[in-house]
């Protein structure tokens, strides 16, 4: 009845899914946990150690180009906020900022090693599925080694399901077309 591309697809949306579902909880986990201890400080050290270095850098950019000041720049804003309302001065490194890019970061990294894991343990290579599916009479399509393709799929479905679902999406409008 299915094909099996098609059905090794919706493996590979349901495994990206439930990464997605399992760092949401983990995520949640970790704030409630967080919560609990009071652990505030942690946060506004850390945002203090990156004033500190960006100050540093900052320094040093001064008499480079005015592109690496700019880029220099550019990266302090990243973590930078607004100045609480009724003080003046300059723009303080927000921890709050500092936490939620911290987190951020490091549930994507966890993310993408368990889509790599979870594409290994399955032998999930989408590359191949879609030339399977696409180029099944003629031979061409993307060649891949099938260690980079597996890895390559890994990595797809540790961002989510958003980038599997276009490629299955893209899939389904190449069957169309071919017609």
């Amino acid at each position: 009845m299915f094909d099996q591309s098609i059905l090794l697809m919706a493996l590979a949306m349901v495994l990206s899914i439930g990464i997605e579902r399992l760092m949401e909880l983990m995520r949640a986990v970790e704030d409630h946990l967080e919560a609990r201890r009071g652990d505030t400080n942690k946060w506004q050290a850390k945002a203090e150690r990156i004033r500190d270095r960006i100050e540093v850098r900052l320094e040093m950019a001064k008499g480079a180009a005015p592109s690496t000041f700019q880029r220099v720049l550019s990266v302090v804003c990243l973590y930078m906020s607004p100045a609480p309302q009724g003080t003046t001065g300059l723009i303080a490194i927000s921890a709050d900022q500092v936490r939620t890019m911290s987190i951020r970061l490091r549930y994507k990294v966890i993310s993408i090693v368990l889509g790599i894991t979870l594409a290994w343990a399955f032998g999930l290579d989408l590359f191949v599925l879609v030339n399977q599916s696409i180029h099944e009479k003629d031979q061409y399509g993307i060649k891949l080694p099938s260690e980079l393709g597996t890895l390559l799929s890994g990595i797809a479905m540790g961002f989510g399901s958003g980038p599997v679902h276009k490629l299955i999406v893209a899939l389904e409008r190449a069957r169309l077309t071919r017609r």
